[in-house]
Protein backbone atom coordinates (compact mmCIF):
# COMPACT_ATOMS: atom_id res chain seq x y z
CA UNK A 1 0.00 0.00 0.00
CA UNK A 2 2.90 2.02 0.89
CA UNK A 3 4.62 1.82 -2.55
CA UNK A 4 1.60 2.59 -4.26
CA UNK A 5 1.09 5.77 -2.41
CA UNK A 6 4.64 6.21 -3.15
CA UNK A 7 4.54 5.58 -6.91
CA UNK A 8 1.33 8.36 -7.29
CA UNK A 9 2.86 10.88 -5.82
CA UNK A 10 6.44 10.34 -7.36
CA UNK A 11 3.95 10.33 -10.95
CA UNK A 12 2.07 13.38 -10.13
CA UNK A 13 5.20 14.91 -9.27
CA UNK A 14 6.54 14.48 -12.53
CA UNK A 15 3.49 15.76 -14.22
CA UNK A 16 2.25 18.84 -12.25
CA UNK A 17 5.92 20.51 -11.65
CA UNK A 18 6.56 20.64 -15.66
CA UNK A 19 3.30 21.96 -16.10
CA UNK A 20 4.19 24.90 -13.65
CA UNK A 21 7.33 25.38 -15.09
CA UNK A 22 5.76 26.14 -18.38
CA UNK A 23 3.89 29.29 -17.12
CA UNK A 24 5.63 31.98 -18.99
CA UNK A 25 6.42 35.16 -18.16
CA UNK A 26 5.23 38.38 -19.95
CA UNK A 27 8.04 39.83 -22.51
CA UNK A 28 9.81 43.01 -23.18
CA UNK A 29 7.05 44.59 -24.44
CA UNK A 30 4.37 43.82 -21.56
CA UNK A 31 6.29 44.65 -19.36
CA UNK A 32 7.41 47.91 -20.29
CA UNK A 33 3.87 48.55 -20.98
CA UNK A 34 2.58 47.27 -17.34
CA UNK A 35 5.37 49.65 -15.87
CA UNK A 36 4.14 53.02 -18.02
CA UNK A 37 0.42 52.05 -17.08
CA UNK A 38 1.71 51.62 -13.33
CA UNK A 39 3.25 55.17 -13.72
CA UNK A 40 0.52 56.85 -14.94
CA UNK A 41 -1.53 55.85 -12.33
CA UNK A 42 0.97 57.23 -10.04
CA UNK A 43 0.96 60.74 -12.46
CA UNK A 44 4.26 59.57 -13.08
CA UNK A 45 3.70 60.96 -17.07
CA UNK A 46 7.13 61.39 -18.05
CA UNK A 47 8.10 58.40 -16.94
CA UNK A 48 5.57 56.31 -18.51
CA UNK A 49 6.19 58.54 -21.92
CA UNK A 50 9.94 57.12 -21.57
CA UNK A 51 8.58 53.22 -20.49
CA UNK A 52 6.55 53.55 -23.88
CA UNK A 53 9.37 54.58 -26.24
CA UNK A 54 11.24 51.78 -24.54
CA UNK A 55 8.35 49.32 -25.38
CA UNK A 56 8.12 50.31 -29.01
CA UNK A 57 11.15 48.70 -29.86
CA UNK A 58 9.88 45.41 -29.41
CA UNK A 59 6.71 45.86 -30.97
CA UNK A 60 5.62 43.17 -32.88
CA UNK A 61 3.15 44.16 -35.29
CA UNK A 62 -0.23 46.79 -36.15
CA UNK A 63 -1.58 45.90 -32.86
CA UNK A 64 1.02 46.82 -30.84
CA UNK A 65 1.61 50.11 -32.46
CA UNK A 66 -1.90 51.18 -31.87
CA UNK A 67 -1.81 50.15 -28.47
CA UNK A 68 1.24 52.32 -27.77
CA UNK A 69 -0.30 55.10 -30.36
CA UNK A 70 -3.23 55.07 -27.74
CA UNK A 71 -1.23 55.17 -24.62
CA UNK A 72 0.89 58.42 -25.91
CA UNK A 73 -2.14 59.68 -26.61
CA UNK A 74 -4.34 59.84 -23.48
CA UNK A 75 -0.94 61.04 -21.36
CA UNK A 76 0.12 63.89 -23.42
CA UNK A 77 -3.08 65.13 -23.29
CA UNK A 78 -2.92 64.53 -19.29
CA UNK A 79 0.06 66.93 -19.61
CA UNK A 80 -2.08 69.34 -21.29
CA UNK A 81 -0.16 68.85 -24.61
CA UNK A 82 -3.03 68.75 -27.12
CA UNK A 83 -1.12 68.89 -30.37
CA UNK A 84 0.92 66.13 -29.46
CA UNK A 85 -1.84 63.77 -28.14
CA UNK A 86 -4.05 64.32 -31.27
CA UNK A 87 -0.75 63.33 -33.66
CA UNK A 88 -0.74 60.12 -31.42
CA UNK A 89 -4.49 59.46 -31.70
CA UNK A 90 -4.29 60.30 -35.38
CA UNK A 91 -1.72 57.66 -36.12
CA UNK A 92 -3.24 54.59 -34.10
CA UNK A 93 -6.57 55.63 -35.58
CA UNK A 94 -5.11 55.56 -39.27
CA UNK A 95 -3.99 52.06 -38.97
CA UNK A 96 -7.38 50.98 -37.09
CA UNK A 97 -9.76 53.68 -37.32
CA UNK A 98 -12.54 51.17 -34.86
CA UNK A 99 -9.85 51.19 -31.96
CA UNK A 100 -10.82 52.57 -28.28
CA UNK A 101 -8.85 53.73 -25.81
CA UNK A 102 -7.31 51.58 -22.94
CA UNK A 103 -7.70 53.88 -20.09
CA UNK A 104 -10.64 55.63 -18.98
CA UNK A 105 -10.21 59.23 -19.77
CA UNK A 106 -11.72 62.55 -18.84
CA UNK A 107 -15.22 63.39 -21.31
CA UNK A 108 -12.84 66.57 -22.78
CA UNK A 109 -10.37 63.52 -23.89
CA UNK A 110 -12.75 60.70 -25.17
CA UNK A 111 -14.56 63.64 -27.03
CA UNK A 112 -11.14 64.92 -28.72
CA UNK A 113 -10.29 61.31 -29.30
CA UNK A 114 -13.45 61.03 -31.36
CA UNK A 115 -12.97 63.88 -33.01
CA UNK A 116 -9.52 62.52 -34.73
CA UNK A 117 -11.06 59.34 -35.75
CA UNK A 118 -14.11 61.36 -37.53
CA UNK A 119 -11.75 63.28 -39.38
CA UNK A 120 -9.58 60.02 -39.93
CA UNK A 121 -12.59 58.37 -41.22
CA UNK A 122 -13.65 61.08 -43.68
CA UNK A 123 -9.54 61.04 -44.86
CA UNK A 124 -10.14 57.58 -45.45
CA UNK A 125 -13.53 57.96 -47.37
CA UNK A 126 -12.19 60.63 -49.45
CA UNK A 127 -9.34 58.46 -50.39
CA UNK A 128 -11.23 55.11 -51.52
CA UNK A 129 -13.89 57.67 -53.60
CA UNK A 130 -10.37 59.01 -55.06
CA UNK A 131 -9.47 55.14 -55.61
CA UNK A 132 -12.75 54.65 -57.84
CA UNK A 133 -12.60 57.63 -60.21
CA UNK A 134 -9.04 56.65 -61.01
CA UNK A 135 -10.15 52.87 -62.16
CA UNK A 136 -10.92 53.26 -65.70
CA UNK A 137 -12.56 50.59 -67.53
CA UNK A 138 -11.09 48.78 -70.44
CA UNK A 139 -12.23 49.48 -74.21
CA UNK A 140 -14.97 47.28 -75.53
CA UNK A 141 -13.27 44.40 -77.68
CA UNK A 142 -14.45 44.89 -81.66
CA UNK A 143 -17.32 41.94 -82.22
CA UNK A 144 -17.31 42.51 -86.22
CA UNK A 145 -16.68 39.68 -88.28
CA UNK A 146 -13.40 39.44 -90.14
CA UNK A 147 -13.06 41.12 -93.51
CA UNK A 148 -12.07 39.03 -96.43
CA UNK A 149 -8.25 38.49 -96.50
CA UNK A 150 -6.05 40.01 -99.14
CA UNK A 151 -3.12 38.09 -100.46
CA UNK A 152 0.31 40.43 -101.32
CA UNK A 153 2.93 39.32 -102.70
CA UNK A 154 5.94 41.14 -101.98
CA UNK A 155 9.91 40.44 -101.65
CA UNK A 156 10.61 43.01 -98.44
CA UNK A 157 9.16 41.20 -95.21
CA UNK A 158 5.72 42.48 -94.13
CA UNK A 159 6.27 43.99 -90.37
CA UNK A 160 3.48 44.47 -88.17
CA UNK A 161 4.38 46.91 -84.98
CA UNK A 162 3.29 45.33 -81.83
CA UNK A 163 0.85 47.54 -79.52
CA UNK A 164 2.79 49.00 -76.69
CA UNK A 165 1.70 48.49 -73.03
CA UNK A 166 1.41 50.47 -70.42
CA UNK A 167 0.53 50.42 -66.88
CA UNK A 168 -0.28 52.21 -63.94
CA UNK A 169 -0.01 51.19 -60.01
CA UNK A 170 -2.40 52.90 -57.58
CA UNK A 171 0.51 52.55 -55.18
CA UNK A 172 1.33 56.63 -55.80
CA UNK A 173 -2.25 57.92 -55.26
CA UNK A 174 -1.74 56.15 -51.97
CA UNK A 175 1.73 58.23 -51.06
CA UNK A 176 -0.03 61.12 -49.27
CA UNK A 177 -0.86 59.55 -46.27
CA UNK A 178 2.27 58.28 -44.32
CA UNK A 179 3.95 61.93 -45.86
CA UNK A 180 0.61 63.27 -43.76
CA UNK A 181 1.15 61.43 -40.79
CA UNK A 182 5.56 61.80 -41.16
CA UNK A 183 4.65 65.46 -41.18
CA UNK A 184 2.24 65.69 -38.01
CA UNK A 185 5.04 63.10 -36.55
CA UNK A 186 7.97 65.82 -37.17
CA UNK A 187 5.43 69.04 -35.99
CA UNK A 188 5.03 66.58 -32.46
CA UNK A 189 8.78 66.15 -32.43
CA UNK A 190 9.64 69.68 -32.95
CA UNK A 191 6.86 70.71 -29.92
CA UNK A 192 8.76 68.47 -27.43
CA UNK A 193 12.41 69.36 -28.76
CA UNK A 194 10.77 72.65 -27.70
CA UNK A 195 9.75 72.03 -24.54
CA UNK A 196 13.39 70.07 -23.73
CA UNK A 197 14.82 73.45 -24.39
CA UNK A 198 12.95 75.57 -22.15
CA UNK A 199 13.28 72.91 -19.16
CA UNK A 200 16.87 73.48 -19.78
CA UNK A 201 16.50 77.33 -20.04
CA UNK A 202 15.15 76.84 -17.08
CA UNK A 203 17.66 74.95 -15.25
CA UNK A 204 20.29 76.87 -16.92
CA UNK A 205 19.15 80.39 -15.95
CA UNK A 206 17.78 79.44 -11.85
CA UNK A 207 14.26 80.04 -12.31
CA UNK A 208 12.86 81.35 -9.72
CA UNK A 209 10.30 78.25 -9.89
CA UNK A 210 13.12 76.26 -9.30
CA UNK A 211 13.35 76.99 -5.21
CA UNK A 212 14.02 73.25 -4.09
CA UNK A 213 16.12 70.28 -5.36
CA UNK A 214 12.93 68.21 -5.47
CA UNK A 215 11.22 71.09 -8.04
CA UNK A 216 15.36 70.93 -10.29
CA UNK A 217 14.74 66.83 -10.47
CA UNK A 218 11.37 67.02 -11.91
CA UNK A 219 12.10 69.73 -14.17
CA UNK A 220 15.15 67.85 -15.22
CA UNK A 221 12.92 64.61 -15.28
CA UNK A 222 10.63 66.47 -17.38
CA UNK A 223 12.93 67.85 -20.06
CA UNK A 224 14.53 64.06 -20.67
CA UNK A 225 11.03 62.83 -21.33
CA UNK A 226 10.14 65.89 -24.14
CA UNK A 227 13.39 65.08 -25.88
CA UNK A 228 12.96 61.38 -25.90
CA UNK A 229 9.66 61.78 -27.02
CA UNK A 230 10.82 64.41 -29.40
CA UNK A 231 13.36 62.02 -31.64
CA UNK A 232 10.95 59.38 -31.66
CA UNK A 233 8.20 61.33 -32.91
CA UNK A 234 10.85 62.91 -35.28
CA UNK A 235 12.15 59.65 -36.29
CA UNK A 236 8.78 58.06 -37.09
CA UNK A 237 8.01 61.20 -38.86
CA UNK A 238 11.29 60.87 -41.52
CA UNK A 239 10.71 57.12 -41.88
CA UNK A 240 6.68 58.32 -43.00
CA UNK A 241 8.49 60.80 -45.21
CA UNK A 242 10.81 58.31 -46.71
CA UNK A 243 8.07 55.86 -47.04
CA UNK A 244 5.63 58.59 -48.97
CA UNK A 245 8.87 59.06 -51.39
CA UNK A 246 9.56 55.50 -52.16
CA UNK A 247 5.81 54.79 -52.85
CA UNK A 248 5.51 57.87 -55.23
CA UNK A 249 8.57 56.93 -56.77
CA UNK A 250 8.17 53.10 -57.55
CA UNK A 251 4.38 53.98 -57.85
CA UNK A 252 4.72 55.71 -61.28
CA UNK A 253 4.13 53.87 -64.79
CA UNK A 254 6.81 51.26 -66.19
CA UNK A 255 8.31 52.26 -69.36
CA UNK A 256 6.76 51.65 -72.64
CA UNK A 257 8.01 48.44 -74.55
CA UNK A 258 7.53 48.51 -78.13
CA UNK A 259 8.21 45.23 -80.09
CA UNK A 260 7.78 44.06 -83.72
CA UNK A 261 7.42 41.10 -85.41
CA UNK A 262 7.50 39.88 -88.56
CA UNK A 263 7.69 36.78 -91.40
CA UNK A 264 9.23 36.52 -94.68
CA UNK A 265 7.33 33.39 -95.44
CA UNK A 266 9.25 30.85 -94.54
CA UNK A 267 10.65 31.97 -90.75
CA UNK A 268 9.86 34.67 -88.28
CA UNK A 269 11.20 37.14 -86.22
CA UNK A 270 11.62 39.37 -83.94
CA UNK A 271 13.00 42.75 -83.46
CA UNK A 272 12.49 46.49 -81.44
CA UNK A 273 14.09 48.14 -78.02
CA UNK A 274 13.81 46.46 -74.74
CA UNK A 275 13.96 48.99 -71.95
Amino acid sequence: MRAAVGCWLLVAGFVLVPSGARAQEPGPFQTYVIAARQLYDELEYERALAELSRARRYSSGEADDVLLSLYEGVILADLGRTESSSAAFRVGLLLQPGAELPLKVSPKVEQRFETVRQQVLRELAKQEVRGDVARVPPPPVSTAPPGPVAVVESQAPAVAPAPEVSTRSSVRGRAWIPATVGGVLLVGGGVSYLQARGERSRLRSDDVSLATSQDVDRSVSRGKAFQTVGLVLAGAGVAGLGLSAGMYLLGGPPEKVGIQLGTDGTSAFVSGRWP
